[in-house]
């Protein structure tokens, strides 16, 4: 029995001996992770330290760019109101006779102001990239005319630009207009172009033929301005008119308004019979594909304005009499039909755009880009054609020896 008992206290003893090994050995290793423990949190602390100065930049950051932007947008605004002022001080001025010294100050402004446009330009040359490609509607694809902004200026950032380009733009037509002329005139040339200005009223198209055709030689320039048809006009089919207008070898032809007013208003006014509107479509298409074959280059532009343009347009010539004349009560009634108009352009757009003869939409709330861009769409059709002056049919040197002999 006292053998027995003496082996359990032996034994109780080495079991104690062993929790107390383990609970050594625990705290030893607690006293050896404390400073392992500190150095990890030390670390990790000096990385979200860093990290916050990190974020904390990356906000100033932003926070002084978003200042430096609304400084500039403030700027602009500034700079906008005070080109607008010094306009209204140059209309006043046309009335009234200024003091010499508001006078001066009055053309300091104004030489200021171009200084600074002229400063604005990019690039004084013509781009290389075609505008023709940012503004031709895809043949056969839908249309939606809301989606496209009739503010944007595709091509350029702002008005300086185009005036900045405006030298070079119109030595170009002249030279290309005149070898057009000259091909035909001297050669056996057939070639043409033709230019269609389509649009809602106060778009733009008799301002447009204005700035387009002050810089063409008017005896290579047919333009006609259609109107409703004549009794005359009306006896024949929709395109006899057009036909007789159409512009011959080594002209530029300009239509303010054209044959698609017969699908436009004819639709929107159920002026014809809808079976005869929809054949139209295709008679168009035809037509134009024969201008082409002819040796036509055609470009029809939908001069694309919001109806708040609009409303501006119509309400300047109401407060201005020397354009009283420009005004026509008919115009507000179209303004009323503004969504059936768009949806007739829209059908006009989407059946008569053919690889032939694209539609082009240029946006024509800026008056000075959508001049801008008629002009450089003309430029880059003659380029298509790349007319060139005719070979004399004479000897050069027996002439040259005739004339100094004379």
């Amino acid at each position: 029995m006292a053998q027995k008992q003496g082996k359990q206290e032996k034994k109780s003893k080495a079991v104690k001996a062993k929790d107390e090994e383990k609970l050594v050995k625990s705290a030893q290793a607690e006293k050896s992770a404390k400073p392992r423990t500190k150095e990890l949190t030390k670390a990790v602390r000096a990385k979200a330290d860093k990290a916050v100065e990190a974020t904390k930049a990356t906000a100033k950051s932003a926070a002084k760019k978003a200042k430096e932007l609304e400084a500039e947008a403030r700027r602009a605004q500034e700079d906008y109101k005070a080109a607008k002022a010094t306009a209204k001080a140059v209309l006043k001025a046309e009335d009234t006779e200024l003091a010499p010294a508001e006078a001066k100050q009055l053309v300091e402004q104004v030489a200021a102001q171009i200084v600074a446009a002229e400063a604005a330009a990019v690039s004084a040359g013509i781009p290389e990239t075609g505008i023709a490609d940012l503004l031709r509607l895809k043949p056969g694809a839908p249309v939606d005319l809301a989606a496209l902004d009739t503010r944007a200026t595709p091509g350029v950032e702002n008005r300086a630009q185009v005036e900045a380009q405006l030298p070079a733009l119109a030595a170009r037509v002249a030279e290309l207009q005149e070898r057009l002329y000259a091909a035909a005139a001297g050669g056996d040339s057939a070639r043409r172009v033709l230019l269609v200005l389509q649009g809602m009223d106060t778009s733009g198209k008799g301002g447009t033929v204005r700035h387009v055709v002050g810089l063409l030689d008017p005896n290579g320039t047919r333009i006609k301005a259609f109107k409703a048809p004549t009794p005359e006009e009306q006896e024949h089919d929709f395109l006899w008119r057009i036909r007789n207008n159409a512009p011959e070898a080594g002209q530029i032809g300009i239509f303010d308004r054209s044959h698609y007013e017969d699908v436009l208003v004819a639709k929107v006014r159920k002026l014809a019979l809808p079976m005869h509107i929809g054949r139209r479509y295709n008679t168009i298409n035809r037509f134009e594909q024969s201008l082409v074959d002819d040796g036509t280059v055609v470009v029809k532009c939908f001069l694309h304005i919001s109806p708040d343009a609009q409303r501006e347009r119509l309400l300047a010539r109401l407060e201005n009499p020397a354009k009283h004349w420009k005004y026509n009560p008919t115009d507000v009634d179209d303004r009323l039909l503004w969504p059936d108009f768009q949806d007739a352009y829209r059908i006009a757009l989407e059946r008569c755009g053919t690889d032939s003869a694209p539609w082009h939409v240029v946006p024509a709330d800026h008056k000075w880009y959508r001049n801008y861009a008629v002009l450089r769409l003309l430029i880059e059709a003659l380029e298509s054609i790349d007319p060139q002056y005719p070979a004399g049919n004479f000897d050069l040197a027996e002439e040259r020896a005739r004339v100094l002999a004379s």
